[in-house]
């Protein structure tokens, strides 16, 4: 299984990159037997659908890379060295953060819910053979599309895809819940003029839209952000109820009107930046 699909234009117009770390779903044999979870509680994981419901960005002109694999078996949006401990046999050198503490390390030990993934801990190697044929690999190609448009524009925003739960969202602000979160680290992953754009032509598309939160940005919004050298990066968040029934795993009735509210956003954003 290939670790990535890279969906291409016929021509790179602008300098604006797509990313879905989190959509993949194939889910291999040798994985679904390490555990006792149903595929449909593996999947609450997932970012349902997100890169379906980017795709026709590469009509616009921009790549779009998306991960085949399921966020649940490897997480390339932490850093390689966020192992856990609890969950790898063996493991004598790691980085211990809260995500690692809470079982979302780079090879997640649990899902939604802070259910259990395994029935009982993975070897060292098969940790690494993960790393080896999977993260790195994907983040080799994402970070040879950065520097490839970069060369070609001087310039590179990165828009990291991601769809948050209903219940992400905080219990205050449920009668008018946030729709769209774009996280930029406070402020410290892009220009700040780049991500007011971006907001206002969500907001016009009639999302509600917040900055930072609840999600400010992740490993990948981190790592390969630089504004001072021209590469900026925003992670967005979309609710996911918008365009599916987040309990049967299914598109539901307005995805499609859902799409062309956000490709209507983004067309305005790109075309800014087209050559």
């Amino acid at each position: 299984m290939k670790p990535y699909q890279l969906s291409s234009p016929l021509h790179q117009s602008n300098c604006v990159l797509f990313n879905s770390p989190h959509s993949g779903n194939n889910y291999t044999k040798k994985f679904v037997q390490l555990t006792d979870l149903s595929l449909k509680t593996l999947r609450s994981s997932e970012d349902l659908f997100v890169d379906q419901l980017f795709s026709p960005v590469v009509d616009l002109g921009s790549f779009m890379l998306s991960a085949t694999f399921p966020r649940s078996f490897i997480d390339v949006n932490r850093d390689f060295k966020e192992l856990d401990p609890l969950l790898i046999e063996d493991l004598t050198t790691y980085k211990d953060t809260l995500k690692v503490s809470a079982g979302l390390g780079v090879i997640p030990r649990v899902v939604a819910g802070q259910k259990p993934i395994y029935k009982q801990r993975i070897s060292i190697d098969d940790a690494n053979q993960r790393l080896q044929s999977f993260y790195f690999p994907y983040h080799n190609k994402l970070k040879s599309l950065i520097e490839y448009t970069k060369m070609s524009f001087r310039k590179v925003i990165l828009l990291d895809c991601h769809s948050m739960p209903y219940s992400s969202i905080n219990l205050s602000s449920k009668k008018d819940p946030v729709e769209v979160v774009l996280g930029d680290c406070f402020g410290r992953s892009c220009e700040h003029e780049i991500i007011m754009e971006l907001k206002d032509l969500f907001t016009e598309a009639g999302f509600k839209v917040s900055l930072n939160k609840p999600f400010s940005g992740g490993f990948i919004t981190r790592n390969y952000a630089s504004p001072i050298d021209g590469i900026n990066v925003i992670q967005i968040e979309i609710l996911r109820s918008l365009y599916s029934d987040e309990k049967q795993l299914v598109q539901n009735n307005n995805f499609l009107s859902i799409q062309n509210r956000l490709l209507g956003a983004i067309k305005g954003f790109i075309t800014r930046f087209t050559n």
